[in-house]
């Protein structure tokens, strides 16, 4: 009878063993496969806000040690203290062009900040942003947009007296080697044409129509030359209402006959036409650009082109 209940016993001991999944707690070494396993998986368009900084969330959620080998030990410095217990959360993880995103949140007494982690395809980690808070000492709090053409937006939003508050969008692109250059940022303080950056702006400009036509401090369409005569690099950028109603995009267009250009966006139903003429240009949607503006405005308008500067000899 001893020697049944034994090998019953160990008959459940193998089976329990066999049936026991990696999960990122115990300690059983964990592969980059497994640790991929406690992120949601998703697409872009992504989104991470104060709001759900704000969820609670189980204990048993937070990472482990184990899990926390695939990530930096400098991961939350500069917004913990030394000495702070933080727990740290898998968010989601999403494929990119470049690199793969995940995003993760962090836990401290007073505040939780959101950062995005970039991976390159092979699942080596290259590096980190930060891109979401709520709780700072000064009431600023922070979010997260990845559209479709992997452009990372981190708007910054802080409360001022009354029913004021003075946000700040900075645009960010992404390299292969995790790298992270600021293509332009927005914000609704006092305007001056120094805020804008233009990412197209050492391009060539020697065709016809090539130059910065603007319209206000901080509206700009410029146009760079093309591969060839018939084409044209532009990027455009329009901030409107004192700041209430902003749009943004950047493509390749076309030109046709009759002093005329044309964009369509390979991703949306997005288009604009250009109409060019002397010393101006006109540009209007041909589709829908939602994606790019504010809800109430649009890219539309007549911009007048500005004098090039003269080099000096």
């Amino acid at each position: 009878m001893k020697r049944i209940l034994l090998l019953l016993l160990a008959i459940g001991v193998l089976a329990a063993c066999k049936s026991k999944k990696k999960t990122g707690r115990g300690d059983e070494p964990m592969t980059f496969e497994d640790f991929q396993t406690l992120f949601t998986p998703g697409t872009l368009p992504y989104k991470l806000t104060p709001d759900t900084l704000q969820l609670k969330l189980a204990d048993s959620l937070a990472l482990d040690t184990a899990a926390m080998h695939f990530l930096p030990d400098t991961l939350g410095k500069g917004d913990f203290g030394k000495r702070e217990q933080v727990d740290y959360f898998p968010l989601q993880r999403i494929p990119g062009s470049v690199v793969n995103y995940m995003a993760v949140r962090g836990d401290g007494r007073s505040q939780s900040v959101g950062y995005l982690c970039f991976f390159d395809k092979k699942g080596k980690y290259l590096s980190r942003i930060r891109v979401a808070s709520t709780g700072s000492a000064d009431g600023t709090t922070a979010s997260l947009l990845i559209d479709n053409k992997n452009v990372i937006k981190i708007s910054s939003e802080k409360k001022l007296d009354g029913n004021r508050s003075a946000l700040k969008e900075d645009f960010y692109m992404v390299d292969a080697k995790g790298t992270t250059t600021l293509i332009m940022t927005n914000s609704n303080g006092p305007a001056n044409a120094g805020q804008i950056f233009n990412p197209i702006d050492t391009l060539p400009r020697k065709q016809k129509f090539s130059g910065d036509y603007t319209a206000g401090d901080m509206s700009i369409v410029s146009i760079r030359d093309g591969e060839d005569n018939k084409t044209f690099q532009f990027f455009i950028t329009f901030s409107k209402d004192n700041g209430a109603c902003k749009g943004e995009i950047s493509g390749k267009g076309h030109y046709l006959a009759g002093n005329r250009g044309e964009y369509k966006d390979k991703e949306s139903s997005c288009g604009i036409a250009f109409q060019f003429s002397a010393g101006r240009v006109n540009i209007r949607e041909i589709g829908g650009c939602g994606a790019y503006r504010g809800i109430k405005c649009f890219f539309e308008g007549g911009f007048v082109k500005k004098a090039e500067k003269k080099k000096k000899k």
